[in-house]
């Protein structure tokens, strides 16, 4: 592909800035895109893995576009010089590193709490618990919390004014009710500790494990 309105040497410089960065050139190639300002063909530098890219529209001024921005998920600059360009890039380079470093931890959230949804929606009673399951509730709620206070040292004010509310709605709501109750409490556990998503798994899965006979789900031992 050419590279168009860059220099050989500016186009060598962000070759250097990508490997310095820690980045594998490989992992992107200049592209032909239309200039956010001169309405021309320029270039822009594209992460393949991310499909995030830097726009170098330099027909008339040093013009740029970026995604990731530092606030935004699009910025954009103009400069009479190549050298405030350049620190742009660089910058962009961090924030690509960033956004794709970080753990999406909203998908974590929704691809385990897929699998309690699914035990909610799989039967079609929503009778009240049983003296015995309520003592079964009782006993799994109290093993949990340990589990998040010992192996994840979570706040336990955090821990016990949550799961204790489990415990107490396990005697007026029905068995659906009170496991979309589970969901919303273990989903707001994990945001408020803001848990990582391997441990955000490991706690849906111990969950299951531990209410396997009120969940009835194999999925969440997998």
């Amino acid at each position: 592909m050419e590279i168009r309105i860059l220099l050989r040497s500016q186009a060598n410089q962000v070759f250097e800035a990508i490997k310095r960065e820690g980045f594998e050139p490989s992992d992107f190639e200049w592209r032909d895109t239309t200039g956010p300002a001169s309405q021309q063909p320029v270039s822009r530098m594209v992460h393949r893995p991310s499909g995030y890219y830097f726009v170098f529209d330099n027909v008339i001024e040093f013009v740029s576009k970026w995604e990731p921005g530092a606030q935004t998920l699009v910025d954009s600059n103009y400069s009479a010089n190549w050298e405030d360009q350049f620190d742009w890039f660089r910058d962009w380079l961090t924030y690509v590193r960033r956004e794709t470093e970080s753990p999406d931890l909203w998908r974590a959230i929704s691809k385990e709490a897929e699998v309690l949804e699914s035990a909610a929606s799989a039967g079609a009673s929503n009778a009240l618990f049983t003296a015995e399951e309520k003592d079964y509730i009782v006993e799994g709620i109290n093993e949990i919390k340990q589990y998040l206070l010992t192996a994840h040292k979570l706040d336990p004010e955090l821990v016990e004014s949550r799961l204790n509310y489990l415990i107490e709605s396990s005697e007026r709501v029905g068995r659906k009710d009170w496991i979309n109750l589970l969901i919303s409490v273990l989903v707001g556990i994990v945001i408020s500790a803001a848990l990582p998503p391997e441990t955000t798994r490991e706690l849906f899965r111990f969950v299951g494990t531990v209410l396997r006979k009120i969940i009835n789900m194999p999925l969440l031992l997998t």
